[in-house]
């Protein structure tokens, strides 16, 4: 496979496994379209134009080669300018890196994350809160993060990556939608009846096993173990990031019938309105959770014949048989 391939292959996945739905990622390319054609000739220079193929701002090529052929890569939750160095020293010991995958986004991927957590609306939409709810409590947040990550030194990670000559793209919510629709799906067939009964479920999942062990695994928030879960919802696994105000959603639940949330992480603000509200919370994990992700768009890799390094917190577990 090349570059390019394995990059348009985790974009292909993630809308696979979206919450919008596949019809619903259409028509927003389809959008990003008419947008484009729309402009003059001086701003369509500025257009970013993956925004025509691409529905997730936070992933991307990030610089290299979209046509080298790849055989070898290495993947990482974060990668640095040290991940980078620690490439082209894999090479120097004969075990030459091809590309290096990282989930966290880099460089422009990171200038435009806040632009693709409206996701999270339909998450919530879907759960039962009215739209209009929801998106005014995203569209805070997202305001907020995109103030935040305004002044950060973006491009750190990919200049050093273009330097040394060596191939980088980002899979951020192409691989949380894979993970939000794993343990989604997981849930509803195993339909637990108290909070402990979603912590044994969730550690069946060798991500989460293995997070254990190396005291990172599921945990209770919110309730306690013998609380009953009520309705469950997976939130806070897809969607770019929280901003202030992730707090205000918790009222919203309790009042439309949620019982437990599934989260990566949350702050403690957050725990204390969940507690205000009667809604549980059990935090499968971030490290786990974003490994758990990658592993589903990783095992198309591996199907193929490319050996997969994993470095930076990533825990890769093979399910390619």
């Amino acid at each position: 496979m090349t570059v390019k391939e394995i990059f348009d292959l985790a974009i292909q996945t993630g809308i696979k496994n979206d919450p919008r739905g596949a019809d619903e990622i259409k028509r927003l390319l389809e959008e990003s379209k008419k947008d484009f054609d729309d402009l003059s000739k001086s701003e369509k220079e500025e257009f970013d134009q993956q925004k025509l193929t691409n529905p997730y701002s936070d992933s991307r090529f990030l610089c290299g080669d979209q046509r080298k052929k790849v055989k070898r890569v290495l993947v990482g939750i974060d990668i640095g300018t040290e991940e980078v160095l620690l490439a082209r020293e894999l090479e120097r010991m004969g075990k030459p890196i091809d590309l290096i995958i990282a989930h966290h986004p880099e460089g422009r991927a990171l200038a435009d994350l806040h632009e693709v957590m409206d996701l999270q609306t339909s998450v919530l939409s879907r759960a039962g809160i009215p739209e209009n709810i929801a998106e005014g409590i995203i569209r805070e947040q997202l305001e907020d993060v995109s103030r935040k990550i305004s002044p950060a030194n973006h491009y750190k990670s990919v200049m050093a990556a273009e330097l040394l000559g060596v191939s980088m793209i980002n899979i951020h919510t192409p691989a949380d939608n894979c993970v939000w629709r794993f343990v989604d799906n997981l849930l509803e067939k195993k339909n637990p009846r108290k909070i402990s009964d979603i912590i044994n479920v969730l550690k069946t999942i060798p991500e989460y096993k293995e997070a254990v062990m190396l005291g990172s695994g599921p945990k209770i928030f919110s309730g306690n173990e013998k609380n009953r879960c009520g309705k469950i919802v997976v939130s806070g696994m897809t969607g770019g990031t929280h901003g202030k105000g992730s707090e205000k959603i918790y009222e919203r639940m309790g009042h439309y019938g949620i019982g437990t949330v599934i989260a990566m992480h949350v702050g403690e603000e957050d725990r204390n309105e969940a507690i205000k509200h009667y809604v549980n919370i059990v935090v499968a994990g971030h490290i786990a959770s974003d490994s758990l992700g990658l592993n589903i768009i990783l095992d198309s890799l591996e199907k193929k014949g490319i050996e997969i390094v994993a470095c930076s917190g990533f825990i890769r577990n093979s399910r390619a048989k």
